[in-house]
């Protein structure tokens, strides 16, 4: 094999490799399991956003594929039972929030947070 042929070889699997590791195709769990994960580091902005007020809040969204970051959320109304400047509150606690890699999909979610 002459260097030329070698080169070209590396180049290619350096390639495979880059683009193995950039696209990735969660399975829903694992999908919900690291979305909630990065949501959960907003807990301390959402506890504050109850401010002691019971009630439930549910947040549909979207984490967008090539960032992984959470966009579009809005509050469900009907399935809330907090004020809804509470909804507002936790929709914007989690707008922003990033996944660790994004995906080869969008991923749509819906996630609950309770307080009695």
């Amino acid at each position: 094999m002459n260097t030329k042929s070698t080169i070209i070889r590396a180049s290619l699997c350096l390639g495979l490799a880059a683009l193995t590791t950039a696209c990735i195709a969660r399975g829903p769990e694992d999908y919900r399991k690291v979305t909630r994960s990065a949501v959960d580091t907003k807990n301390a902005e959402i506890e504050g956003c109850f401010n002691g007020e019971p009630g439930k809040v549910v947040v549909n969204f979207t984490v967008q594929k090539k960032t992984g970051t959470v966009a579009d959320a809005t509050v469900d109304e009907k399935a809330s039972t907090a004020s809804a400047e509470v909804g507002a509150c936790v929709a914007k606690a989690i707008t922003g929030v990033a996944i660790e890699r994004g995906d080869m999909r969008d991923g749509s979610a819906t996630f609950t947070w309770e307080k009695s």
